[in-house]
Order: C-alpha cells, then structure tokens, then sequence
C-alpha cells in the first residue's frame, strides 16, 4: 500500500468555533452545554472533516462579552482583526485545495454580529451604555464581519468559493428540529 493513499475523503468545512464550543458564545445564547452534538454526528456522518474556526469576538473581548450588533464591531479595528483570522482560514483553504481536497463548505452561525451567514444583527439602538434591548429584534437580513473578511480573503486568492451555511440557533423562537433538519439537507447537498 502506498503510504499517502489512507482512508481520509479530502472533504473539509469550516466552521464557526461556537458551533463546536458554546463556551464561546455570549453568555445566555447558549441553547446546547458544550456543543450542539446534532452538528458534529451530521458532519461526521457525512465522512467531513472539520476545521474549527477562531472566534472572532472571543479574541477581541473575551468571554465576558456583553451582545453586540454588526454596528458595534463594523469599526476599523475588528474588521482588521477579523481580515487576519480570515486570511489563516484562507491560508487552510490554499494549502487543502494544492493537495487536492476539497473544502465543501462554510458554517456559520446566523444572527451573529460576525458569523451570521444570511442574517445578522443591526439596530442603532444598541452602543453606549447596556441597556436592556431584545436581541430578536435587531435580527436582520445580511452577513457578518468575519463572514465578509472571510469571503473577501477567499476571493482575493482566487479560490473557489464554498457553499456557506448559516445555522440560526441563535433564534430561541426557531425550531431546533426544523434547523437540525434543513441543516442535514444541506450537509448532504455539498457531501
């Protein structure tokens, strides 16, 4: 047997560390104790491997973050933050893709100010002083600021870009079956 023919599928998503890791995400989103399971048995039934995003946020304000919308991070300073993390991610992609993987898809986590995939949070409201606002409201349509870098990195490399997923399980109105199932729809579409 040839020592570089073994049992791995050269198939690889990305995903948002809090989708593997609730640890990081703010504190009282957290709908799952350690990581959504639902997430990882899906990918890991479909033979993906996983390459575990940075946590943007986490590394800029740490755990103890209060929530913030896409107006409080959209600044020159964690655009340039979110660019580096991006371009380490597009540094995974180049070297995958020059040993002949394929990197099939992007997770990130919808309503999140930076790894909302189609929706995010805006609301001019928020910024100064924590007030006491409903997150729910602030969703809207659009992507995140890592999302944004994230993309931008990918294509200034001419790469291809892979097919990006957001997972609301930000939404506590959301169905967590109808998210795990579509979810499963798309993993099996790119698999």
């Amino acid at each position: 047997m040839d020592r570089r023919d073994d049992n791995r599928s050269k198939k690889v998503i990305f995903v948002s560390s809090c989708l593997l890791n609730t640890n990081n995400k703010v504190k009282g989103l957290a709908r799952y104790p350690g990581m959504c399971k639902e997430v990882f048995d899906t990918l890991y039934e479909n033979d993906l491997g996983i390459q575990q995003m940075d946590c943007p946020e986490t590394l800029y304000i740490g755990i103890q973050r209060w929530w913030h919308t896409k107006n409080l991070y959209d600044n020159v300073g964690f655009r340039r933050h979110c660019r580096e993390i991006a371009e380490r991610q597009a540094d995974y992609m180049e070297e995958y893709k020059r040993e002949g993987y394929k990197v099939v898809g992007v997770l990130g986590c919808d309503g999140s100010p930076t790894c909302g995939v189609s929706i995010t949070a805006w609301d001019e409201n928020w910024g100064g002083s924590p007030v006491d606002l409903s997150f729910n409201d602030a969703i809207i349509e659009g992507e995140g600021v890592y999302i944004e870098e994230l993309k931008k990195a990918i294509e200034a490399r001419g790469l291809e870009v892979p097919a990006f997923y957001g997972l609301a399980l930000d939404d506590e109105s959301a169905d967590m079956d109808q998210i795990i199932n579509d979810f499963r729809a798309f993993v099996k579409s790119i698999s």
